[in-house]
């Protein structure tokens, strides 16, 4: 993943969340982006039951959290 990326992932999430960095074995549209050369990152979002499952659900808060990241990396 870029590392420009990442660091303003991590700056927007140092003013009020904790950041993990994490590798993810699986395939990602990312991947595929970042070998094009297109700098790309992923933000997971924590989920109750693991992802891509009938029982997958997710806390509306951390998704807004996700959202609010986003946001402030993209206009920083």
């Amino acid at each position: 993943m870029d590392a420009g990326w990442l660091n303003r992932l991590e700056a927007a999430a140092a003013q009020n969340m904790k950041l993990e960095r994490m590798a993810s074995g699986a395939g990602h549209d990312a991947a595929v982006f970042a070998n094009a050369g297109v700098p790309s990152a992923m933000v997971f979002i924590r989920n109750e039951n693991g992802s891509h499952n009938p029982h997958e659900a997710m806390d509306i808060g951390d998704f807004l959290a996700g959202v609010d990241l986003l946001t402030r990396a993209l206009i920083a």
